[in-house]
């Protein structure tokens, strides 16, 4: 298991990276028929994360924070399981609430391994239209944030655009599922 503030000091990352992940950004949305304050009741609800997200196993508020307010923050912990299932990677990372707008947008900054310094930023915009609303979910990564794939993209320059094009078709698919599950429940309380 990999917890934040066990990996010594921060390195530099490579510079030459820093725009490949300046760009890397993905979104996706779900059209869901429920009010926004039902969505984003459920999207600011971190002790829910685990069960709509096929990486995201847990999320804990810490510090004394027991709901969603800028400057809040938890731990997620993530979870992926290799293709053949005989082996699994955990990570736990610090998270600060940077917006948390009820009922139009949440969002948090995701801290990296090393002394928690921002690396990537999860964004939850939540509008409302004729049927309901439109939950979009969006990841950006910071152009110089240490995640693991920063790490790990760092050590093979020559492989940086896969990694990060892999790491992309990844983050796409959870997304949808995620929202299609978080559709399915708040459809099914209405």
């Amino acid at each position: 298991m990999s917890r934040w503030g066990e990996h010594g000091p921060r390195p530099e990352p490579a510079a030459t990276n820093d725009a490949l992940f300046g760009a890397f950004e993905v979104t996706a949305s779900v059209e869901v028929e429920c009010t926004p304050m039902a969505a984003w009741q459920l999207v600011t609800d971190i002790g829910r994360i685990g069960e709509f997200s096929p990486e995201c196993a847990d999320a804990l508020w810490i510090d004394g924070a027991t709901f969603p307010t800028e400057g809040a923050r938890f731990e997620g912990t993530n979870r992926v399981v290799n293709e053949n299932h005989d082996s699994e990677y955990i990570w736990i990372r610090p998270c600060t609430v940077t917006v948390a707008q009820s009922p139009e947008q949440f969002a948090y900054a995701v801290g990296d391994r090393y002394d928690g310094t921002p690396a990537a930023v999860w964004d939850f915009r939540i509008t409302a239209n004729a049927t309901g609303c439109r939950v979009t979910q969006q990841f950006r990564h910071l152009p110089d944030g240490l995640s693991g794939l920063r790490l790990l993209a760092d050590a093979e320059p020559t492989r940086a655009e896969t990694i990060v094009g892999e790491r992309v078709t990844e983050l796409t698919d959870g997304m949808h599922r995620t929202l299609q599950q978080m559709r399915q429940v708040l459809e099914s309380n209405t």
